[in-house]
């Protein structure tokens, strides 16, 4: 009888582990290869250096001196009837990238992740952005021997429709040849290097266009 007894017991002890292993069998999640999510490296790349549309990596100080003269058509400009200006203008030129066109193309990165290349447009100054000086700018000469009823001109108006857009170019071209464009390339490298890096690629590639 006990014999029995402790038979009936072990069948129904295995009937209640069988059936503890089917509902957990039944109730596991199985992920298959297919739910892996899969990195893309580019992207984030992309979405980094798109934080910023427009990057500036240097600006250049520098000081210009612009000549205004106005004379009257005629007779009385040979009379030496002018209004004349000489005026020094300080001011900030900035240099750096346009990323707002880089694409996944710019961007290389190796099947095992470790190794990354980007390709950055040629850097430009940003001629929009550049600033004046006022406060460190003056006026070095003035003469006026022209009345105003021969020589009209506001003179206010002529320094902001004449003078200043001249002072813009003439601060372009010393920037340009003080090789504010160089530096701005060394630098976006040297940035960009170090950006990947924080990204965890182990080996980078930085190339400015124009500058390989």
């Amino acid at each position: 009888m006990n014999q029995i007894i402790k038979l009936i017991f072990s069948v129904i002890l295995v009937v209640i582990l069988l059936a503890g292993l089917w509902f957990f069998y039944q109730n596991l999640e199985f992920k298959s290869p297919e739910n892996t999510v899969t990195i893309d490296h580019r992207q984030g790349i992309l979405e980094s250096v798109r934080q910023v549309n427009k990057q500036i990596f240097i600006e250049h100080y520098h000081m210009v001196d612009i000549e205004y003269t106005e004379v009257p058509e005629g007779i009385l400009g040979m009379l030496g009837i002018k209004q004349n200006i000489i005026v020094l203008i300080r001011g900030r030129v900035p240099a750096g990238f346009q990323l707002g066109n880089i694409d996944e193309d710019d961007i290389w990165v190796s099947s095992d992740g470790t190794r990354a290349q980007i390709t950055l447009p040629p850097p430009v100054i940003f001629e929009e952005n550049i600033a004046f000086d006022f406060e460190n700018s003056r006026v070095l000469s003035t003469s006026d021997t022209c009345p105003n009823f021969i020589c009209p001109t506001d003179t206010l108006a002529a320094y902001q429709e004449l003078v200043l857009p001249a002072a813009r170019e003439k601060l372009i071209v010393y920037a340009r040849e003080s090789g504010i464009l160089d530096q701005a390339a060394r630098d976006g490298e040297a940035y960009y290097t170090q950006l990947l890096k924080s990204l965890g690629f182990e080996e980078v590639r930085v190339i400015v266009e124009g500058y390989e």
